[in-house]
C-alpha cells in the first residue's frame, strides 16, 4: 500500500497536469475560433492589404459590368418624326415651364403670411371640447 504522502504527492502531480491539459486546450479551442471566424478573418485581411482588396472590387466590378449587361441588338432604324409646333403653341409651353417655379414661390408666399397673421390674431386656434371658446 502506498504512504499517505506519496498518494497526496501523486494527487497534486494529477491536479498540476490535468490544469495544463485544461490550459492546453482552452488555447487551442480559442486559436481555432479564430481561424473559423470569417468575419474576424477578414476584417483583419482588410485593415492588412486595403488597395489590394480595392483593386479586386473594381476588377471583379468591371468583369461583372461586362458579364451581365444585355446583350445589345440592332434596333431597327425608325424615321424620327419631329412633331410639329407652330411658334404661339412652342412660346406657351416654354412660358408655363418658367412660369411654374415662380407661381409656387408666390403661394408659398401667400400660405405663410395667411397663417402668421391668423396664428397672431388666434383665430387659428382649436375649438375648446364644449363648443363655447374659452377666453
Amino acid at each position: 500500500m502506498a504512504k499517505p504522502t506519496q498518494q497526496k504527492t501523486e494527487i497534486a502531480e494529477l491536479i498540476r497536469r490535468s490544469e495544463a491539459s485544461r490550459l492546453r486546450l482552452s488555447d487551442a479551442h480559442s486559436a481555432l475560433r479564430d481561424r473559423m471566424s470569417a468575419p474576424a478573418r477578414l476584417k483583419e485581411s482588410l485593415k492588412a492589404e486595403p488597395v489590394k482588396w480595392l483593386g479586386g472590387s473594381l476588377v471583379a466590378g468591371f468583369v461583372a459590368s461586362r458579364l451581365f449587361r444585355p446583350g445589345r441588338r440592332r434596333a431597327e432604324k425608325v424615321p424620327m418624326v419631329k412633331k410639329q409646333r407652330n411658334f404661339l403653341l412652342g412660346t406657351l409651353a416654354l412660358a408655363t415651364t418658367l412660369a411654374k417655379p415662380a407661381a409656387k414661390i408666390y403661394a408659398t408666399k401667400l400660405l405663410k403670411d395667411y397663417l402668421k397673421r391668423h396664428l397672431e390674431n388666434g383665430s387659428a386656434r382649436r375649438p375648446s371640447p364644449g363648443g363655447v371658446p374659452r377666453y
